[in-house]
């Protein structure tokens, strides 16, 4: 961000062109502070108004701006004099009003999007008139990471002189708002607030606003660095579309937060947003430090990221109770078995295809999401004695044999599978039931219960499964070599034995 107090002297201000829309046209201001540049559209009515204030409340001469022409002002000589003209008026008043900066004036060059001075001093004003009402109805707040940028970089600087010829531009506004939030979204702009309301629609602007310059300006978010020390009692953190990597300090928030949410932040690795401070963060230490557990954390969402493997670092969250992966390029789980407290587990829409063992990790989980990945199997979903909930929709399950593995599971009571092959079979619904016994008419199956054409259905067709495995079972061990016999037949055998041995025992002696 630029910073208007270091750099005014190498403050520039020009004009070079002028864009008509719908006939009206608006002088382009290029402003330079620093390496910081940033560009404000005005017409010329603007640049009226403007004056109109600087001379009534500066001490502007009247007949420094460029005089109105009623006939020939669209002219393109006229436009080209007018443009330089204007220019010329702009530098002589960053000139005049280079120590007192009047707000106006900022706010005519935009200063207070794009400056961290005049950025903080525009939310401090503003957090002045309206923060009690705002911090009585909600202790939620969204912040642009531009924000944070200007709060984080206030916060190294001494205090402006512009600041201090107004109490509605103190800082301590700022620090005594954030101190009691609650909650907190973190976003690339501050327009981007209304698309997180819509789940799907921010695939539209998220991704794109990363990467994209802020504004008019040269600003690109992906780049700025903050922290969050300023935030003591914080509770819920959720980040959209902004790296965790560009962090600089939790401050409280390991002990505090009780949820934090990570969405569309091109996140690799847990460890950005475990160790998301740490200048080096390094998932594969022999010993994690415990300092850096995220103490009282039971919600977790990282959603709609680009994490590949689950790595060691999810330990710093050992008291997670819900974990969400959702949306990212997950092929299997590790490392989970070390939260003992977790109880439900996302994993929806990753590219899951083998679940071998998984109670071996999730032996306490109630719920499991395994919706849209490419399971084909479930046998290692078959010791879940746990589990209660269990959405395995739109998979590759084709084999109705699979579901014997979830039929034994003691708890299970809802279970999803739309979506999968096995499901467009004849009759599914009654197949399902059928392989959980006794309990089918304790299962939602696709969140509906059975009625009892189903249930009945179902009876018929376990009874007839259990009289196959029976007959298939006696079968096999007639035709097997040296197979056992019944014990009807071992016992005639024997009697038989006995005798033939009797006489020929009795001749012998």
């Amino acid at each position: 961000m630029s910073n208007y107090q270091l750099h005014a002297n190498e403050t520039t201000i020009s004009i070079p062109r002028i864009i008509t829309v719908d006939s009206v046209n608006y002088y382009e201001i290029l402003v330079k502070c620093g390496q910081v540049m940033w560009t404000v559209n005005h017409r010329y009515r603007d640049f009226a108004e403007l004056h109109d204030q600087l001379v009534s409340e500066r001490g502007v001469s009247k007949d420094k701006l460029p005089p109105k022409k009623v006939l020939g002002n669209k002219s393109p000589t006229f436009l080209k004099k007018r443009q330089e003209a204007l220019e010329q008026y702009l530098r002589e008043m960053l000139i005049f009003l280079k120590v007192t900066m009047p707000r106006e004036f900022v706010e005519f060059l935009d200063f207070h999007r794009y400056d961290i001075i005049f950025l903080v001093q525009h939310l401090a004003s503003s957090l002045f008139l309206r923060g009690d009402a705002f911090l009585a109805k909600s202790k939620k707040y969204g912040f642009s990471v531009l924000e944070l940028h200007a709060i984080s970089e206030r916060m190294q600087i001494p205090c402006p002189p512009t600041e201090a010829a107004c109490s509605n531009y103190n800082f301590s506004h700022i620090l005594d708002f954030c101190a009691q939030l609650e909650t907190i979204i973190v976003l690339p702009t501050k327009n981007s607030l209304p698309t997180i309301l819509y789940d799907d629609d921010t695939d539209k602007y998220i991704p794109h606003a990363l990467h994209k310059p802020i504004g008019s300006s040269n600003l690109i978010p992906v780049q700025l660095r903050y922290e969050l020390s300023v935030f003591k009692v914080l509770r819920n953190l959720i980040i959209y579309g902004v790296p965790t990597e560009n962090i600089q300090n939790v401050g409280a928030l390991r002990e505090t937060l009780s949820r934090i949410e990570v969405y569309k932040s091109e996140t690799k690795q847990i460890c950005q947003i475990a160790l998301c401070d740490n200048v080096h963060k390094d998932a594969t230490e022999d010993e994690l430090d415990k300092s850096k557990q995220w103490k009282n954390l039971r919600h977790a969402v990282f959603k709609e990221n680009q994490l590949t493997v689950i790595d060691r670092t999810i330990r710093l969250f050992p008291t997670v109770k819900d974990l969400v992966l959702d949306k990212n390029k997950l092929e299997s789980i590790a490392h989970l078995s070390h939260l003992n407290n977790l109880q439900i587990l996302s994993l929806r829409c990753n590219r899951i295809a083998q679940c071998a063992n998984w109670h071996v990790q999730l032996g306490n989980l109630v719920t499991l999401n395994l919706s849209q990945n490419r399971i084909r199997l479930l046998e290692g979903l078959g010791k879940l004695y746990s589990l209660v909930n269990l959405d395995l929709s739109c998979n590759l399950i084709d084999d109705i044999n699979e579901i014997d593995y979830i039929g034994n599971l003691p708890l299970l009571e809802n279970l999803r599978l739309m979506g999968n092959p096995v499901a467009g079979g004849v009759d599914y619904r009654a197949r399902v039931l059928s392989r959980f016994g006794e309990r089918l008419q304790e299962i939602y199956l696709d969140n509906e219960k059975g009625n009892q054409t189903e249930y009945d259905m179902a009876l018929v067709l376990s009874a007839l499964r259990i009289s196959a495995q029976k007959s298939h079972r006696k079968l096999h061990s007639l035709l097997e070599p040296g197979g056992s016999t019944s014990a009807e037949e071992q016992q005639e055998k024997q009697k038989n034995d006995t005798e033939r041995a009797g006489p020929s025992g009795g001749a012998g002696s």
